[in-house]
């Protein structure tokens, strides 16, 4: 029996400012992909041209979600369906969960179990970012973050004097002596005993560093929810040129989308992911439909963080959202997702049952 065609799935981001999250202008970074043909992507982008009446040589997401061109735009969207794909970050939330992955797993022996692997490295991060700001105060908690971000992001070692651990080791102690939440100061505690390991990142190179990115596991998690919409099907990611996609980076994706994987014992579907290759989007309409797609994620994630989970265009995008919500739970970005069942999710939950 001869092999499935290889699937190309087009993507994009929006609201990417590398691994300087804290200080970013957009709180959510999105990442979009599209399954779908040459041919569909240039229909769609002709008739949305047409609509707005753009002479711009590349139709951007800006001049789609012009109110003007609402209507438009709402009609070539619910043409997608099932054939787009929508993952929203919340990159606060992203910066705290960085501090329980990358040190509170370091004390995974007093816990007896893999703090990320069993499903409570999450259970802590959704308690400390709901929690944190109400439990040691909204300007102590951003200081916080802030100057964990500066420690471990990249972007600074190319400065004459880049950061020590100590402005972070300085904002954690004033957080745990202003703490006024127990179970907040108890992961607060742990964190400030694992502190010493942020000190393998003084003096990292780029190359090693990169945690803060959340573009490669935004790759690695749209994989995952690929694989539940279209089954046992080789595909690969067509991206926009992006800097940390670097060839190493690329085939990093590659194996962790195919990675066996298992998260508080439940085993999660794996991708049969071939390669992650990078094209410039002004020579692929795939990739600009999928520019459109993650400027309208970034719209409807402004729509819901201001209490709006009902509006026609987060109605007409609802199953395109990725299930992989990269947000604490109860979030503005969590109950949009959860708002209503997502379509793609029960068919694979059955076919899994029929097995």
């Amino acid at each position: 029996m001869s092999e499935p065609e290889l699937l190309t799935i087009a993507c994009d981001e929006s609201a990417s400012e590398g691994e300087n999250l804290m200080g970013s202008k957009h709180p959510v970074f999105v990442h979009a992909s599209v399954n779908i043909t040459t041919d569909a992507a240039s229909e769609f982008m002709a008739t949305l041209r047409a609509a707005t009446k753009t002479q711009a040589r590349e139709l951007k997401s800006k001049i789609a979600l012009a109110p003007r061109n609402r209507a438009a735009l709402l009609e070539v969207l619910g043409s997608l369906d099932n054939q787009g794909n929508i993952l929203l970050v919340d990159k606060s939330y992203f910066v705290a969960a960085k501090m329980i992955d990358l040190l509170v797993d370091e004390l995974a022996h007093e816990y007896g179990v893999e703090v990320g692997l069993s499903g409570l490295g999450r259970q802590l991060a959704d308690y400390l970012h709901q929690r944190g700001a109400t439990a040691i105060g909204v300007t102590r908690w951003h200081t916080l973050l802030n100057s964990y971000n500066s420690v471990i992001r990249s972007y600074y070692r190319a400065d004459a004097a880049p950061p020590t651990v100590e402005v972070f080791f300085e904002a954690l102690e004033d957080a745990l002596r202003n703490c006024c939440d127990v179970h907040v100061a108890q992961i607060l505690g742990d964190i400030w005993r694992a502190r010493e390991f942020t000190r393998e990142y003084e003096g990292a190179s780029p190359s090693v560093l990169r945690e803060l990115d959340p573009m490669a596991p935004s790759i690695t998690a749209a994989s995952m929810t690929w694989q539940m919409r279209i089954g046992e099907v080789p595909f690969e990611f067509l991206a926009d040129n992006y800097s940390g996609l670097s060839e190493e980076v690329c085939k990093a994706i590659v194996e962790a989308a195919r990675a066996p994987l298992s998260v508080g014992g439940v085993e999660l579907p794996r991708a049969d992911l071939r390669a992650v290759r990078l094209v410039d989007s002004k020579f692929d309409v795939r990739v600009q439909v999928a520019d459109i797609l993650a400027g309208v994620g970034r719209e409807v994630a402004l729509l819901a963080a201001n209490g709006v989970i009902d509006d026609q265009l987060q109605t007409v995008v609802h199953e395109m959202l990725d299930f992989n919500v990269l947000a604490s739970s109860g979030s503005a970005i969590d109950r949009l997702v959860e708002s209503r069942p997502l379509r793609y999710v029960e068919e694979w939950s059955a076919r899994l049952g029929s097995m």
